[in-house]
């Protein structure tokens, strides 16, 4: 019983986390982050060694 209980658990404060995390309203907006200067693309790639 205290094993389900303990999956239970562990899950429930996962899925509050995520939905927490996902209901964020600044997690698509691309212009706050140009406004404070964080850099929104990706590095650029290094290339293999041949």
């Amino acid at each position: 019983m205290i094993d389900y209980f303990a999956l239970g658990l562990t899950h429930l404060l996962i899925a509050i986390a995520a939905i927490r995390l996902l209901s964020r309203g600044d997690l698509d907006r691309v212009e706050d982050a140009e406004a404070t200067g964080l850099e929104t693309s990706r590095p650029p790639r290094r290339e293999r060694p041949r």
